[in-house]
């Protein structure tokens, strides 16, 4: 049966080949991400409301964390389950990260202002306070991407605080390239929206309809496939055990294969004649 003349859906389609190649990470990106686009809207939302009380900040951004976690890896999520899941289950850990982090931004904002202001007012020691600004910001800049790592690991592994803190140190330090340029998407989004607040006042909507989801989803993409490779693969290699996580992505070992995938090679259906009235 056809819509309107124009499409025939009793014909077999092309499907998707087992062996297609995969997309490069910008296009995987793309797609991905304008699939979930409704869905990290909501996300976005309801990690806002959850972040109203400062206490909780940490234990939102780990609720949405577990949630785009899944969406990176392609998983089925049932959106407010799995942020509930995220949130209640790791109160112990994400509770002092995200004090933390709010510490983090006071002090920088603090750092920001007070050392070039003391340069200035300074003959002798102008070059020194400008060299504990700078050292202040890098110092921040690193902390903001161990924060990558951070609350994916925490969502994610079992680890203790100390070992995830540790491990997301060395990972910013192996992966610095990524991750410079996952943090220049970020400070370009932040950038952004804050001079169109300044513009517009109405823009300051956007935090809590899109900004957090988006700037938490382009951090779990790129971060999270560096988690899988240098910490939980290693764990699952040395029980002799595939990550079961790929088994979502449909990355597989096609030599433990019961059947054999034939998308795009199937014979077209031909219609049926059908007798009798035909509902079109």
């Amino acid at each position: 049966m056809s819509f309107l003349g124009l499409f025939n859906y009793e014909k077999a389609g092309k499907g998707i080949a087992k062996d297609a190649p995969k997309k490069k990470p910008f296009f995987a990106f793309l797609d991905l991400y304008f699939r979930k686009f409704w869905k990290l809207l909501e996300l976005n939302f309801i990690t806002f409301l959850f972040c109203l009380p400062i206490v909780t900040i940490g234990p939102a951004i780990a609720g949405m964390t577990r949630v785009l976690r899944n969406y990176t890896i392609e998983k089925g999520t049932f959106l407010f389950h799995e942020f509930w899941r995220g949130f209640k289950e790791n109160l112990k850990q994400s509770i002092p990260v995200g004090l933390l982090d709010i510490l983090l931004v006071l002090s920088i904002s603090t750092a920001v202002q007070v050392y070039p202001s003391m340069a200035e007012n300074s003959e002798n020691l102008g070059i020194l306070f400008y060299a504990l600004c700078a050292i202040s910001i890098s110092f921040a800049f690193t902390l903001v991407m161990m924060n990558f790592y951070i609350y994916p690991m925490i969502v994610a592994t079992d680890l203790s605080l100390k070992n995830i803190i540790k491990n997301s140190f060395f990972l910013v330090c192996i992966q610095l390239k990524k991750n410079i340029i996952t943090l220049l998407i970020v400070i370009l989004t932040v950038f952004l929206l804050g001079i169109g607040i300044y513009l517009n006042i109405a823009t300051v909507l956007l935090i809590p309809l899109w900004a957090i989801s988006f700037i938490g989803f382009v951090v779990v993409f790129n971060s999270y496939p560096i988690i899988q490779k240098y910490v939980i693969d290693p764990y699952y290699e040395e029980k002799g055990e595939n990550n079961p996580e790929y088994n979502y992505t449909g990355t597989t070992d096609n030599s433990v294969s019961i059947f054999t995938d034939k998308g795009g090679n199937e014979t077209p259906i031909e219609p049926k004649s059908k007798k009798g009235k035909t509902i079109s």
